[in-house]
This record gives C-alpha cells, sequence and structure tokens, in this order.
C-alpha cells in the first residue's frame, strides 16, 4: 500500500492565491521528505474558498516533488472535451518523471455546470463518453469516434505517454461504483464514505465486476486524518476545520450523490466515527491497516489541511506521520 498527501489547494477566502501556492508547496515538499509515495490534487470552479486550478497547481508541482506520484484527484471531465483533456494529462506526465495517475468524476455543483452551460443532467453520459474517448486519446493513434458530445476524425495527441497512465474513477452511489468497476482502472474512494460503507459497496458492487473483467480488485481511498501527541489534540484541531468543511459540501449539494443523503448530516462524533483518521501516531497507524485488510487499498492519501488551518499545523502533522506511522505500515 502506498501513501499520498492530498494537498488540495483550496484555503479560507482572506488569503492571497500567493500565499495559497506557498502553503501547498510547503506541504507537499513535507510529505515528500516524510517518505510519502504520492501527492494528489482536487478541483472546484467557483469555489467560496481561495482555489488555485488543478492542472496548472500539478505542473507546478512536477518541479518541486520529483520523487512523488503525481494524481488528479479529481478532474470534473464533464466540462471538458476529450482532446483538451488527454493533451493536459499528457503534458503533466511528460513533465514529471515519475508515474501519473488520472482521477476523474463526474462533479455535483450545480453552480458549476450552470456556469459551463451544461445541463447536470448530462454529466453521466459526458462522463462515460468523455472517459472513453480521453483513454483512447491516451493510448491510441489516429482516433476516429462520432459520438453524443463530441466527435474526432483520426485525431492523434502530439504528446503521447510513454508509460501507461491508471484511470481512477470517483463514485459513491451503488450505480457509480459499479460504473467505476466497469469502465475505470479503479474506484477512487472519496473522503465522505465510512470503512464499513466502503467494504460493503466494494463487496457488493466493486469486486463482482472486476472479477468479471478479470481485473484485480485493489482501491485508492482519500481520508481526512490529522496525528498529534495526544487523542485530544488531533480531534480538537480537525473538529474546528472540518466541521465547516462538511457544512459547506452538504451546501454544495455533496450529500445528494451519497448512496445516504443523510449522512452528511451528522453531528462531529458522528461523522468522524469511522470516517476520518484522527489521533496518536499509533491510534492512526492502526487504523490505516484497517485499510490495506479490509479494504485492499492500493494507496491512502491523507487530507491534513483544511481552509483556515495554519500551514505550520499541518505539516506537522505530516512530519509526525513520517516520523512515527509511515515506517511502521
Amino acid at each position: 500500500m502506498k501513501f499520498g498527501i492530498y494537498v488540495n489547494p483550496q484555503t479560507a477566502a482572506s488569503e492571497t492565491g500567493r500565499e495559497l501556492r506557498e502553503g501547498m508547496l510547503r506541504i507537499a515538499k513535507t510529505a515528500e521528505e516524510a517518505g510519502f509515495d504520492q501527492v494528489m490534487a482536487g478541483q472546484h470552479y467557483l469555489s467560496d474558498f481561495t482555489q488555485l486550478q488543478l492542472l496548472p497547481f500539478l505542473a507546478r508541482l512536477t518541479g518541486e516533488c520529483e520523487n512523488m506520484e503525481i494524481a488528479t484527484g479529481i478532474i470534473l471531465l464533464p466540462f471538458y472535451h476529450p482532446v483538451e483533456i488527454a493533451e493536459q494529462i499528457a503534458t503533466i506526465d511528460a513533465l514529471h518523471d515519475g508515474p501519473t495517475a488520472f482521477g476523474v468524476g463526474a462533479g455535483y455543483r450545480d453552480a458549476e455546470f450552470e456556469a459551463f452551460g451544461i445541463p447536470k443532467a448530462e454529466r453521466v453520459p459526458r462522463l462515460i463518453e468523455g472517459l472513453q474517448l480521453t483513454r483512447r486519446l491516451l493510448t491510441e493513434e489516429g482516433v476516429t469516434h462520432d459520438g453524443e458530445f463530441y466527435s474526432v476524425d483520426e485525431a492523434t495527441i502530439p504528446v503521447q505517454p510513454e508509460d501507461s497512465i491508471p484511470i481512477w474513477l470517483a463514485a459513491n452511489a451503488d450505480r457509480a461504483v459499479e460504473r467505476a468497476a466497469r469502465l475505470a482502472d479503479a474506484w477512487l474512494v472519496n473522503p465522505h464514505a465510512t470503512v464499513g460503507e466502503i467494504e460493503e459497496q466494494k463487496s457488493r458492487c466493486y469486486d463482482p465486476v472486476r472479477e468479471e473483467r478479470g481485473e484485480g480488485s485493489e482501491v485508492p481511498v482519500i481520508r481526512e486524518a490529522f496525528v498529534a501527541p495526544t487523542h485530544e489534540e488531533a480531534v480538537s484541531v480537525a473538529r474546528e476545520h472540518l466541521e465547516e468543511k462538511y457544512r459547506r459540501y452538504v451546501s454544495w449539494g455533496q450529500d445528494e450523490a451519497m448512496e445516504d443523503t443523510e449522512d452528511l448530516h451528522r453531528p462531529f462524533e458522528e461523522l468522524a466515527e469511522d470516517r476520518f483518521v484522527l489521533g496518536t501516531p499509533a491510534e492512526v497507524c492502526a487504523e490505516l491497516e484497517r485499510y490495506e485488510e479490509e479494504l485492499d487499498a492500493s494507496h491512502v492519501a491523507v487530507r491534513s489541511h483544511w481552509p483556515g488551518l495554519p500551514y505550520d499545523r499541518a505539516c506537522e502533522s505530516i512530519e509526525l506521520m513520517g516520523e512515527e506511522v509511515l515506517p511502521n505500515l
């Protein structure tokens, strides 16, 4: 199992873009020095926070984190033409000497679909067609496609990846998990589901499809995580920022994309249970071991910074994880 740092390029609206840049670069470099294997970042448009766009940010990270894998987590694929995103991902891969993973999803925020002029009802068919065509463009030459949303004729992107780029498809509801098993190289597991929910969906919706395809059923998982010398300190620091973060998810409509639409409305103590990885190094180590044993996780990407949390505090958690958690896993 590999470990990644999720450096979400998002912070409080009171910070500038350059302050955010410096904070995120510091977190990424701290994780690299601490022994993390991968750096992952996500995407939103018209954010309520100060937010940097994903692909330019990852391009900068390729020059900062030379010894880490690079992953998108996630690209909102319905907002891109497959030619555009295939060339962007191939460029990121060419800029970076290490492996690249291409994490994608359908999106869920009404404001984003309205701004791009795309009916939200089209998000799944656009995702499916876009994913299939993007994969072909990344692996084939002279691609011809005439679909519902996209058409190309004998298209070849000018930079072809030297190595295969795995496609990780984010999913929440049962039908979406089955889709990830069928169309992608892995189901990218969101940070909102509990371990129990993931295990149940995996055994019922994911593993049977993967077995039918003759493919492995390992999954990359994103988790909210904070490590501190005491359990109380870890929970206190995380709670102050995660409560607001998850209230914002609900206001954006993330709860509507979940299998249980009431799941994110719980009090913090219930929300954190079996979902957030918070505690001492020993507690966090024991919790992370479950992801390999119970979920067959190929990667765990931890998010240890949230809007409003000082970057110093996030780096302290990452350093402690590197010193006392990763060596014992």
